[in-house]
């Protein structure tokens, strides 16, 4: 794993699904003062990981 994969993935917890995804983004985005939340798909592993900023 190089260091751009391990940034993108390897150290995130993955979602099977991207409903999965944003119900745990939905649900982090609750707490007081917590930025808005994206998903994304994982161009790695297929997963979906969640990010603080607007994918592209």
């Amino acid at each position: 794993m190089d260091e751009r994969e391990f940034r993108a993935c390897g150290r995130k917890k993955c979602y099977e699904t991207r409903v999965d995804a944003r119900k745990a983004a939905e649900k982090s985005s609750r707490r007081k003062d917590a930025p808005k939340i994206f998903v994304y798909e994982c161009p790695y592993c297929g997963g979906w990981h969640l990010t603080h900023r607007r994918p592209k």
